[in-house]
């Protein structure tokens, strides 16, 4: 197994260097040797370069280099005068691809690039005006509008901004209402830098809507499922807002693979102040049964077989269960490969209340992990989740969950006849999430943020009593021709009540539960170390002659720490292979470490050039490499090689095989 996950990385980066570095033939398509621009007086050559799809080659480069295509630099001419027109110069020329421009050099078999710039007068907005004036509403219309008087004027602006005035009066349930607009040029001398202009939005506002029909088209499932989950009902005003909360809800349900509507007027009575407007629902479903396999292969769980099977709408009553199971074999520490780790599930959500946005579910669920050397069970656990969320918009959900141990046994030694305490733990935990990623594997914009709070035990009972707090909060953006990325994770946790007062055998003198620390360290937090092998360490004596920690499989030397900071850093970038655009690479710095307190994270433990003294695990560890993406209709596969900028035991990078982003 070891052998198999040291193979694959080095196949997949010998595929990477031979695609990277085989050589052109004389009938192939010309590299890009460079890009000159020339006039661009007001926008900086770095932004020009970021706009096109044609590329300069890096200093470092991993794929092949950039080859010329015409058509793409045609298109790329076109990208740049739209964006100098967004910056108000509405008379701009760019100019290429003549003989003078592109220059062929036969020894590199490249071509280097020239871009001609004609800026020409820039135009700002002077006045603006909404006609006839609206009243309370002016200052709400006139925040929603990217155009601003003494700012450059976009031409492109003003059809966006017509459709903005015209949602906000959709929002008001006026769906007959229509929006125009006149520009007025204010001309200056020949010799002047810059013109004037006067935008009018003219505006009629039309009669309030009223739903007078409401139609569904496409769906096999009992319109009463449908109808439960609509915020709007025949006879009454329709707005916007109302018809988007339906369509989100329904969505939320998990039936329908796309929701989408149409609008259209049944009339207006003769002096009616509203008219009657008929909502058309069109929807494809998804199957309702469903059955799934899978397997996986990485460095943090090993060999995993996944199974699972599920049913969306159970006797017909809008209700969701399904069954999962998952076995992880892993090799430890040169012990045998064998089963590491298995749970089963079955989740059944039931009083599926989405007109309120929330819903409930049940869970009950078995894990297990296994002592690697000997392959008995060192830890067992079965429990009940009860849980609920509610959406707060279409970006945020609040989510609430009450886990209650009944059976939380450590049989580490149980075949050796050693007696081990029985532990159970009940818990509450508050989540609040909020994801605005335009894309789940592969997000090239936006973030998560993440905010839970977990008490366990008091009234609820149980054998541990703990809180616990987390953040976690990451972001992206384009940035140099690639994605950058970033997250940062902060989290606590400490005992209170009887676990802070009294000692209980197997529990450190803290309270808080090997299982319920935290441990850093690998392919999720900081790359280029072992798994979980980072923060506060045990002295052996801790636990007799045991070899492990009861409860887990680290190594006794690893005790974990109550509070956790992990951050991390990544550039993103494609790096196209084979004619695909599904390979990219990463280059990433992390950096993160465990404590027992938060003041033993002192200044001279805090950046990677402070040494600090040998074998200290109180500070911060950080790790920096590159890494290999391929992006699958299902998930990411990720390769990463992490170079340790603080040694702890052993010299050398490490390998990290997953699925998924980081984050």
């Amino acid at each position: 197994m070891r052998k198999l996950l040291l193979l694959l990385p080095t196949v997949l980066f010998c595929l990477t260097a031979f695609a990277g570095s085989a050589a052109p033939g004389e009938d192939e398509v010309p590299f890009v040797g460079g890009i000159a621009f020339e006039g661009n007086r007001t926008l900086p050559d770095g932004e020009l370069k970021d706009l096109m799809r044609t590329r300069e080659p890096r200093w470092i480069q991993i794929a092949d280099r950039p080859r010329y295509v015409r058509d793409w630099l045609r298109s790329d001419l076109a990208t740049l005068e739209a964006h100098y027109h967004r910056a108000g110069f509405y008379e701009v020329k760019v100019v290429s691809l003549g003989e003078e421009d592109i220059v062929y050099d036969p020894e590199t078999h490249s071509v280097r690039i020239r871009i001609r710039i004609e800026e020409g007068k820039r135009r700002y907005l002077r006045e603006l005006r909404i006609l006839p004036p609206p009243g309370e509403r002016e200052d709400v219309l006139l925040r929603a509008l990217s155009l601003i008087p003494g700012e450059p004027y976009d031409p492109q602006a003003p059809g966006v901004d017509q459709l903005r005035i015209l949602r906000l009066l959709q929002e008001e349930g006026r769906f007959s209402a229509r929006v125009g607009y006149k520009t007025r040029i204010i001309p200056t001398p020949a010799h002047a830098a810059g013109d004037s202009v006067d935008l009018d939005y003219l505006v009629e506002r039309g009669p309030s809507a009223v739903l007078g029909e409401l139609r569904l088209s496409g769906n096999t499932l009992p319109e009463r499922l449908i109808l439960r989950e609509m915020t709007v009902n025949p006879g009454e005003a329709l707005r916007l807002e109302e018809i988007l909360d339906s369509k989100q809800n329904l969505l939320d349900t998990g039936y329908f693979r796309s929701v989408d509507y149409v609008l259209a007027p049944l009339g207006q009575e003769t002096g009616a102040e509203s008219e009657q407007i008929r909502l058309t629902w069109f929807f494809r479903e998804r199957k309702m049964r469903t059955l799934e396999t899978g397997v996986g292969v990485g460095t943090l769980d090993g060999l995993r077989l996944l199974g699972g099977w599920s049913h969306r709408n159970v006797a017909g009553s809008g209700q969701r269960i399904a069954l999962n199971a998952k076995l992880s074999f892993k090799e430890e520490g040169g012990q045998r490969f064998g089963l590491n780790y298995e749970r089963e599930s079955i989740d059944y959500r039931f009083l599926h209340i989405v007109k309120l946005r929330a819903y409930f579910g049940l869970t009950l669920f078995r894990e297990k992990d296994y002592e690697q050397q000997t392959g008995f069970t060192s830890l067992e656990t079965r429990a009940i989740r009860l849980s609920a969320a509610r959406r707060v918009d279409p970006f945020t959900v609040m989510k609430l969950r009450e886990e209650f141990d009944f059976l939380y046994q450590d049989i580490l030694n149980d075949a050796l006849g050693d007696a081990q305490p029985r532990t159970v733990t009940r818990s509450l935990t508050a989540v609040l999430d909020r994801d605005t990623r335009n894309h789940y594997f592969s997000p090239t914009r936006g973030g998560q943020s993440l905010l839970s709070y977990e008490i366990a035990g008091g009234i609820q009972g149980g054998d541990h009593h703990f809180h616990r707090l987390q953040l976690s909060s990451s972001g992206h953006r384009r940035a140099a021709g690639g994605i950058l990325a970033a997250r940062l994770f902060l989290g606590g946790v400490w005992a209170y009540g009887r676990s802070a007062s009294m000692q209980r055998a197997g529990i450190p003198d803290d309270g808080v539960p090997y299982e319920e620390r935290f441990y850093c360290g690998g392919g999720s937090t900081v790359r280029g170390y072992d798994d979980n092998s980072l923060g506060p360490r045990l002295e052996p004596e801790d636990f007799g002659q045991n070899e492990n920690v009861p409860g887990t499989d680290l190594p006794v030397y690893i005790k974990g720490g109550r509070y956790m900071i992990v951050g991390n850093l990544e550039w993103r970038f494609p790096m196209p292979l084979f004619g695909r655009d599904s390979f990219g690479g990463v280059v990433f710095l992390d950096g993160g470490g465990t404590w027992l307190e938060p003041g033993d994270l002192s200044g001279n433990r805090t950046f990677p050039w402070q040494r600090g003294e040998e074998g200290d695990t109180r500070r911060v560890f950080y790790g920096l490499g590159l890494g290999f993406r391929y992006l699958t209709p299902l998930t990411v596969i990720r390769v990463d090689f992490g170079i340790p900028l603080q040694m702890i035991a052993e010299t050398g990078g490490r390998w990290h095989i997953s699925l998924g982003h980081t984050f």
